[in-house]
């Protein structure tokens, strides 16, 4: 009988120290949430994650409601995503990190006009990124404004040659204002790329996303670019 009270309060203090400490969850959730594809579980990490955003005694650490809001939009639950990431700010105005987060759920949301804003204050706090900057003229460029979403794109798309994502989208932008040459010479750098890439390459673009989807979501792009390409140069043998 002692033996068991002895396990029953070991296994009572552990639950305590993990109910207590925020910390400890946050970091055990991100294994779920960005470790390797074998440990992948966002349901896991969103329980997780939770855990750490709402502690019984302290404060959320930094990130707990950020990575909860990533959880949520991974899993198509829009509005929490949105609710978690304005904790996150509310809580920790630096971490503007958070703003692509917002631009990200804004967009899937279809409100257009918040997700460019969102990722308008990324694009200022991370200046030298891409992410931010190829969404943003995305969505320009869905709304109609291909001269606002080149002005977006291009400070980019010279140091950013290789990376087919920021060139697929600077050569649809040229192919609409009808610069087939130019949109030729980005889209065969796209192709270029993404022929070289490999899986894993396609998959840190996309973090939070199960590993299982990388190889569709790698041939869907290059099928993409391709596609492109043909219609690029269909246009300039006309």
């Amino acid at each position: 009988m002692k033996a068991r009270y002895a396990i029953s309060g070991t296994f009572a203090c552990a639950v305590a120290v993990f109910v207590l400490i925020p910390q400890i969850p946050f970091l055990t959730g991100n294994l779920f949430f960005e470790g390797s594809g074998l440990l992948y579980n966002v349901r896991i990490a969103h329980f997780l994650f939770h855990q750490a955003a709402y502690p019984v005694l302290s404060q959320a650490p930094q990130y707990a409601h950020y990575q909860l809001s990533r959880t949520n939009f991974i899993q198509g639950n829009f509005y929490p995503a949105l609710d978690e990431a304005r904790s996150e700010l509310l809580s920790y105005p630096d971490n503007t990190q958070t703003y692509y987060i917002l631009g990200l759920t804004y967009g899937y949301l279809g409100r257009t006009h918040e997700a460019i804003d969102s990722f308008s204050k990324y694009i200022e706090s991370h200046p030298g990124t891409w992410a931010g900057r190829n969404d943003k003229a995305w969505l320009q460029f869905r709304l109609g404004d291909i001269d606002g979403a080149l002005e977006t794109i291009q400070p980019i798309a010279k140091n950013f040659r290789y990376t087919p994502w920021v060139q697929n989208t600077y050569c649809v932008l040229l192919l609409n204002k009808k610069e087939f040459l130019k949109a030729e010479q980005a889209c065969k750098a796209a192709q270029k790329a993404v022929s070289a890439a490999s899986e894993e390459d396609w998959g840190r673009a996309y973090p939070g996303n199960d590993p299982r989807i990388y190889a569709a979501g790698l041939q869907a792009m290059r099928k993409t670019i391709e596609d492109n390409l043909k219609l690029i140069r269909g246009k300039i043998r006309e």
